[in-house]
């Protein structure tokens, strides 16, 4: 998708965009870019705007750097939340009506990925997850428990078990 996208910003086709290109790309889509604006944007690239430059400026930005912190946007989903659970409909809403407002195709896109319940309830959990990226090692650390934790507990249950065995088997005798 971003080579795809790379290609079509790159109107000179020399492997790198520049201000020429920059200009040309907004100016397809009907934005007229200041010079310090293609300035300032191309200055956050941090060298020639190179596909491998582009792809990691865009590593850099989702990471977190420039973004809300994720805790705000936890807050801001907690202000949603009805004992686990977000109301569709209200969030809908909201997302038509306050703030960058959203199409109702761009709506309907974002909540075709939810388990939608009878009620038009779907779970903070994965509204969230679609917002806040979970870490790895956060994966690893909750994961590790529940491993570590089912096997000693059916050996238990075994061992009790063959007791219980052996003891029939003496009291039958």
């Amino acid at each position: 998708m971003y080579k795809e996208c790379f290609r079509l910003m790159d109107i000179n086709k020399d492997g790198t965009i520049d201000k020429n290109d920059l200009r040309g790309a907004f100016d397809n889509v009907g934005v007229l870019m200041s010079e310090g604006e293609l300035d300032g944007l191309l200055g956050e690239i941090g060298g020639a705007c190179s596909y491998d430059n582009m792809v990691k400026m865009f590593q850099e930005k989702m990471s977190g750097e420039g973004n809300d912190p994720d805790d705000l946007i936890i807050q801001a989903f907690k202000a949603y939340d009805i004992e686990g659970k977000i109301d569709v409909k209200m969030f809908q809403h909201a997302l038509k009506t306050w703030g960058d407002k959203m199409t109702k195709a761009e709506i309907d896109e974002i909540f075709d990925e939810f388990d939608i319940d009878e009620d038009y309830m779907c779970k903070t959990k994965e509204v969230l997850g679609l917002f806040v990226a979970q870490k790895e090692e956060e994966k690893k650390v909750e994961e590790a428990p529940v491993v570590e934790e089912a096997p000693p507990a059916e050996d238990e249950d075994e061992g009790d078990a063959k007791k219980k065995k052996k003891k029939k088997k003496k009291a039958a005798k």
